[in-house]
């Protein structure tokens, strides 16, 4: 009876950890909506929503200052005419592909307002995310917020 006791009272303990484990876990993927951070305003520079696809980083714009459902890319021309005129909202402007202990590398972002391609790497610290774009050997990493699809789908954008 003892035995049982004991290990009834493990089971309970396993359980309530893996209750409190479990919320943690999910905080530090990599998929969901992330808030972009202009850092010499601090203020939101844009909404974004990730997910894996054929172990592939996806990062889809789904707000922005601005946004009309019809935008597209018009500076995007040159090296990027492969995105040239197509929807800002609903194309992947981030797309890597190797994710080695948690970092997602190989791959770019495009910034479709400059008609820029940077490679990246982006991965989860502290459970914000952390974007780095490159530029030959230089780099600039930011820091995104976790947010939700209601908050990224209706944000504004004021002063």
């Amino acid at each position: 009876m003892k035995l049982l006791k004991i290990y009834g009272i493990k089971s309970v303990l396993f359980y309530v950890l893996l209750i409190l484990v479990t919320p943690a876990s999910a905080e530090s993927s990599i998929e969901g909506y992330w808030k972009s951070i202009d850092e010499q305003t601090s203020k939101a520079s844009g909404y974004w929503k990730l997910e894996v696809k054929d172990n592939r980083l996806l990062g889809y714009l789904v707000n922005y200052p601005d946004m009309k459902p019809d935008n597209t890319c018009i500076v995007c021309t040159g090296k990027l005419k492969e995105f040239y005129e197509k929807p800002i909202k609903g194309t992947a402007w981030i797309n890597l592909k190797k994710n080695k202990d948690g970092v997602w590398k190989d791959g770019y972002i495009i910034d479709s307002g400059e008609g820029k391609k940077y490679k990246a790497q982006l991965w989860v610290e502290d459970g914000n995310l952390m974007m780095r774009g490159y530029i030959g050997f230089f780099y600039r990493t930011q820091t995104w917020l976790r947010t939700d699809q209601a908050t990224a789908e209706q944000a504004t954008f004021g002063d």
